[in-house]
């Protein structure tokens, strides 16, 4: 009886213990109620301020964006313009036939967005009226580009300016555009005069470009006009450019094109473009877009092209999805709802333990499937692929039968994204990952290791040609169309490239790294196919890195590194000048190896940066030291485009010039025509700063692209380095003549030498002569060759017997640049 009270009184007191705990928990529950309505509304609020702040760096973004490339395509425009002014300086009598070539082999059409046409104006003294008119309508392209209907001319006792060739857009002039422009540029009382007299006159005066907008036809057209002298006169004065006067070439282009072409996709976007010609106030060119909105925020830039430009971007609409407000309410709302759900598994809490427990395992395993598995995809993640391969390669251990891991990369998936964006790139992936599971046996497993790589993990089994079987299973299966949803309707089609690693033993680490190596000989064999891995790529990629220590060693430890010195002659005296100084390693093991063997390398690493500042140290003591010895020779340093861009480059040269004591105009820095052109405006500010210093400058490799033509003027450089490439046909291609004759021509004009590089028969020499080119080198006068070599050939004072006279077996083995 007393066992039976005892046990009673121990139950009432649990019962007791128990609606205790209940009633503590309600208060403790309604607290984390409260505290959760208070934090959900504060992150609501946080979370409305942080949408705006991303919206606005978005939009900045893009505005910088639009700007950025308005900008661009305006200052090629202009450049353009300008490339055809030092064209009309050097030939001032160019007809319109020969101006029609011209503009067809500088890619006009394709060069111009927008464009509508382009003009030469000739300024005809009155004695030379009549053959001029003679001359010009005759010539087939001036009588096509007017319908062939030439316009007499009355002459007077001033100089008449009027179209001496032209090129339109829409094949020919019409005849009222064409009657109008055949007038006298020059005659206020024209039709054309009215309109351009007051301003070719400023122009002629102030030798500065003119952005001139004008609306013609209901079309917005804005015209880049410049005036073209004399290549021999001076320009110092007003009088002196008007005296030199040869004409003008005016340009027009289609406003609203250039615009869009701009603005690109970016929609809800206002623009307007505004610019100021010398001496004049802003005027308002185009605007595109309507602001509606009145807080909507303006995004402001500037620039100079022929005179000051300004941009005014807004935003003219509301971006798509939901808006700040709305994102932070509903942050708000489901803070307040997970609060109400934490309150209710409170009060769950404390009535059934296990059914807290249960919804505790639930959650566990949830978050447990959520590690372990890709969010996008719902394939396995690189963490359970890789502990799914160890139990695969323990099992292949036990049965000594081989499994297989497919290392699968998508080619060209960055170019989706960049061009329909993530969404469409995110659909794309889930469509793989659906794909790969097709082709899964029981016990396979494939994963995503992360962006567009996937892993296929086969079981052990009779294995022998299983992997390559797959592996083209798997490759014409990706290859068919994707449809995707956010491609804007297109059906995308891309390929795909597999690393295939077999494996008995080993780690999963391991596995995957020898599937990877076998994925990268598969990207860099071109591709849309598989590769077994083998033990030579493991090989390959040790070597690599070896080398990549041993130029490490190389610089810091035993000098391997050394320079041979190629000499420069002087075209017209045939005496050397001056060398170019060609970098070398001579490896311990390797014997010597040649620059493009190293070099690349050293680019990748940036190691090229400390080999740069070693040859620049190396290359002005030898030069001193000639200098000492009664030799006054320049030299000349390559500069790579990782050394442009460092900040240490102007340092490095001033020491090592004041190391050697060399003198500043003795050393030329040779930087190709690619490297300036990465950041072209970057590279004008650099080197602006290593002129400062007294050094020259070389552009290496012109003629290999276009636009360096159009910033020539900008670049502060010395010499131009004429690419082998055109020298090789100098002396029989008529069209290579043509082009160095003018690239010489365009050099003097503007006060520059030219060196013909890869000068290897007489026949070249004496066509570069014929052309004028001041410096050349190549193997006709000798290979590059030791300092040794070149002291004993300055001290005999040849030039073209360099190689003769250097003929040891030493200077003819050695490889050339």
């Amino acid at each position: 009886m007393l066992e039976r009270t005892r046990e009673l009184g121990l139950k009432c007191k649990e019962a007791l213990r128990l609606d205790g705990l209940r009633r503590r928990a309600t208060p403790v529950a309604f607290a984390i109620l409260l505290t959760g309505v208070i934090v959900s509304v504060a992150g609501g609020l946080w979370w409305r301020s942080s949408v705006q702040g991303e919206h606005r760096r978005a939009f900045e973004r893009t505005a910088s964006d639009v700007t950025t490339t308005l900008g661009a395509m305006l200052r090629r425009d202009a450049d353009f313009v300008t490339t055809l002014r030092a064209i009309m300086s050097m030939q001032p009598q160019m007809s319109a036939s020969r101006f029609d070539r011209w503009f067809t082999e500088l890619n006009g059409h394709q060069r111009q967005v927008g464009g509508l046409g382009t003009s030469i104006v000739a300024r005809v003294p009155a004695g030379e009226l009549s053959s001029f008119l003679a001359r010009r309508d005759a010539d087939p392209a001036f009588r096509a580009l007017i319908g062939g209907r030439p316009e007499r001319v009355r002459p007077g006792a001033a100089p008449a300016c009027l179209l001496a060739a032209g090129v339109s857009e829409a094949g020919g002039l019409g005849p009222a555009v064409a009657h109008t422009l055949q007038g006298d540029w020059c005659e206020p009382s024209s039709p054309i005069g009215i309109s351009q007299a007051v301003a070719m006159r400023a122009q002629a005066e102030t030798g500065e470009m003119l952005v001139l907008p004008v609306t013609a036809q209901g079309i917005e057209t804005m015209f880049f006009q410049s005036a073209f002298y004399r290549s021999d006169a001076p320009l110092g004065s007003a009088a002196q450019r008007r005296r030199a006067l040869g004409g003008w070439i005016s340009s027009s282009f289609d406003v609203p094109a250039v615009v869009r072409a701009a603005m690109n996709r970016h929609r809800g976007l206002s623009l307007a473009l505004y610019h100021a010609n010398p001496g004049e106030p802003v005027a308002l060119i185009d605007r595109v877009g309507v602001v509606t909105r009145t807080d909507a925020p303006h995004y402001r830039a500037s620039f100079q092209i022929g005179g000051p430009w300004g941009l005014v971007v807004a935003q003219s609409a509301t971006a798509g999805g939901l808006s700040p407000e709305l994102q932070g309410l509903l942050v708000a709302l489901v803070g307040i709802a997970v609060s109400g759900l934490l309150f209710a598994l409170v009060l769950v809490l404390a009535r059934s333990r296990e059914q807290a427990l249960g919804m505790v395992q639930a959650k566990t395993g949830e978050l447990r499937h959520q590690a372990l598995h890709d969010a996008l995809t719902g394939l396995p993640n690189r963490l359970l692929a890789l502990d799914r391969a160890g139990q695969m390669l323990a099992r292949a251990a036990r049965a000594q039968r081989p499994m297989a891991a497919l290392y699968v990369d998508l080619d060209g998936f960055k170019h989706v994204n960049d061009t329909f964006g993530h969404a469409a790139g995110d659909e794309l992936l889930r469509a793989v990952a659906a794909r790969l599971k097709t082709i899964l046996r029981d016990g396979d497993t494939a994963a995503r290791l992360g962006g567009d790589e996937f892993v296929v993990l086969l079981e052990p089994g009779d294995l022998d040609a299983g992997p390559e079987l797959v592996a083209e299973r798997l490759l014409e299966l990706l290859r068919r169309p994707y449809e995707v949803r956010h491609a804007h309707g297109r059906r995308l089609s891309l390929t795909a490239s597999i690393g295939i690693a077999l494996a008995l033993d080993g780690t999963a680490d391991e596995l995957l790294h020898a599937a990877d190596l076998a994925l990268y000989r598969a990207k860099t064999g071109g591709r849309d196919q598989s590769v077994v891995f083998r033990s030579e790529m493991e090989t390959a990629s040790r070597d690599r890195l070896t080398l990549e220590m041993d130029l490490a060693d190389a610089l810091e430890g035993e000098r391997q590194l050394f320079l041979e010195y190629q000499p420069i002659v002087d075209l017209h005296s045939e005496r050397i000048v001056g060398v170019e100084a060609l970098i070398r390693w001579w490896h311990p093991t390797r014997g010597v190896l040649s620059p493009c063997e190293f070099i690349p390398l050293a680019e990748e690493t940036g190691q090229i940066v400390a080999i740069g500042r070693w040859a620049l140290r190396e290359a002005t003591r030898q030069a001193a030291q000639w200098a000492r010895e009664g030799h006054e020779l320049g030299v000349a340093v390559n500069v790579s485009a990782r050394q442009l861009d460092a900040d240490e480059l102007l340092g490095d040269v001033r020491r090592a010039l004041g190391e050697s004591g060399l003198r500043p105009g003795a050393l030329t820095l040779e930087i190709t025509e690619t490297a300036l052109m990465r950041d072209a405006r970057a590279a004008v500010q650099r080197l602006r700063s290593l002129k400062r210093l007294g050094v020259r400058i070389a552009i290496d490799d012109f003629g290999t692209g276009y636009s360096s033509l159009a910033y020539l003027r900008q670049f502060p450089a010395d010499s131009l380095k004429i690419d082998r490439s055109f020298v090789a046909g100098v002396a029989s291609s008529r069209d290579s003549a043509a082009l160095i004759e003018t690239l010489v021509q365009l050099g003097s004009s503007l006060g520059i030498k030219t060196l013909a590089e890869g000068i290897e028969d007489t026949a070249q020499l004496r066509a570069l002569q014929r052309a004028g080119c001041d410096l050349g080198q190549g193997f006709l006068f000798s290979r590059p060759v030791g300092a040794e070599t070149v002291t004993g050939l300055l001290r005999e004072g040849h030039g073209r017997q360099v190689a003769d006279e250097a003929g040891s077996d030493a200077a003819l083995a050695l490889s050339s640049h």
